[in-house]
């Protein structure tokens, strides 16, 4: 399907000969995501089960202190010994990307992510829209913010959203350091080789041991509606 997932904080394998990062850019990290890679691979399983047809996959299995795939490569990781997989990633996403522009008409990544600071919400970033150019485009405000989009169904689930569905998607509203990441600016439809790209992001409580498959359910209802009304 014209759906591409990737995940590039929940790996738990080291790398070898590769180094513990050290301290680059801004919002230096280190930690991993928290079961994102448990959720991620749920939710490829489960729209392949509703859906019949099964997205693309993009999944880290480094873990983040060695190499963090939702950086620019100075930032990503401290030696050349890391080099290999960082770039494995990436031209596994450029590939799937080219792959969906040349067979479908649209079609959109979703990129999994964990945070801590609002615990029991899923928050978006399209960096104020920009990520989603053509969707909004072609589309409009709905396509991100009404019922049948992503968040829209994730309200009527029940689950806390941020920012709200009220804001339209180009507001400054997104909350800051949340805004979407390397992934979505480099693969997004503001760029001509791109397609419409939305960072997604957990809390912890979504991602728990006892709810993440549950969380992965309703992900994959969300997007499969999404499908139906803005990739067909």
């Amino acid at each position: 399907m014209p759906v591409i997932l990737t995940a590039p904080h929940g790996g738990r394998d080291e790398v070898p000969g590769c180094p513990v990062r050290t301290p680059a850019g801004p919002r230096f990290v280190v930690t991993a995501d928290f079961n994102t890679d448990v959720l991620a691979l749920g939710i490829a399983g489960e729209l392949e089960r509703l859906t019949g047809r099964r997205p693309y996959l993009v999944l880290a299995k480094f873990h983040r202190r060695f190499i963090d795939a939702n950086r620019p490569a100075e930032e990503a990781y401290s030696a050349p010994g890391c080099e290999g997989d960082f770039n494995a990633y990436h031209a596994s996403t450029r590939r799937f990307v080219d792959e969906v522009r040349a067979r479908h008409r649209h079609g959109m990544l979703f990129d999994v992510h964990g945070q801590s600071a609002y615990r029991d919400s899923i928050l978006r970033g399209t960096r104020y829209g920009a990520t989603v150019k053509a969707l909004l485009a072609r589309a409009g405000p709905p396509a991100v913010t009404g019922p049948d989009s992503v968040f829209g169904r994730f309200v009527a689930m029940g689950y806390r959203i941020l920012p709200p569905n009220e804001l339209p998607p180009t507001a400054r509203a997104e909350e800051r350091n949340y805004t979407g990441g390397y992934t979505v600016a480099v693969y997004g439809s503001r760029h001509a080789d791109g397609i419409d790209a939305m960072q997604l992001e957990f809390g912890r409580d979504l991602r728990e041991a006892g709810v993440v498959a549950k969380t992965a359910r309703d992900t994959a209802a969300a997007i499969a509606a999404f499908h139906e009304a803005f990739l067909r």
